[in-house]
């Protein structure tokens, strides 16, 4: 399992310095972006790592969309419905439905699956690995109903945070 995660990781192409150092200066152009700066601000390894791995990364549905780095901190115990929505800023009350994260990226991580790119389901995989690996109890939560639900993967750090992505899943 370290092996194949070595090399899946091996082919994940790391940022270079240089654009690290453009997307510092750069004006902030979309939501996600905004959002993950706030994450990069004080970034740790985990949140580094996540980073480099979700670069570029869309989860596909019926839209595109961005995955995100998020990080939180952990509420003592186990993480509840209502943990997660307040965590997130959603209204009490907002439909929560935990996945299995294997589950939610099955269609992203095969090799011939909808992303029909060998190379990106060999990222999402590298990234899977991580999540499963590095973090503790991960598991989506897909927020809300309707056409646009909001997706978190999350697992638990091992100094008490939570980290992992978000994204918007379009589904009508």
């Amino acid at each position: 399992m370290n092996e194949l995660a070595a090399a899946i990781g091996a082919k994940v192409p790391a940022a270079t310095a240089a654009a690290a150092g453009s997307r510092a200066t750069k004006p902030l152009e979309t939501k996600a972006e905004r959002e993950t700066a706030e994450v990069s601000a004080a970034p740790d390894a985990t949140s580094q790592q996540l980073q480099e791995l979700t670069k570029g990364l869309h989860y596909v549905s019926e839209s595109d969309a961005p995955l995100a780095v998020v990080s939180y901190e952990a509420p003592a115990g186990t993480l509840t419905d209502a943990d997660v929505l307040q965590l997130t800023g959603q209204p009490a009350g907002t439909k929560v439905e935990t996945v299995d994260l294997m589950l939610f990226l099955r269609n992203h991580t095969a090799d011939d699956g909808l992303l029909d790119n060998p190379e990106l389901a060999n990222r999402y995989k590298a990234l899977q690995m991580f999540l499963k690996q590095e973090l503790q109890e991960t598991k989506v939560y897909r927020v809300g109903t309707g056409p646009k639900v909001q997706a978190y993967a999350l697992g638990k750090t091992g100094d008490g945070k939570l980290a992992g992505f978000k994204t918007v899943l379009t589904e009508t």
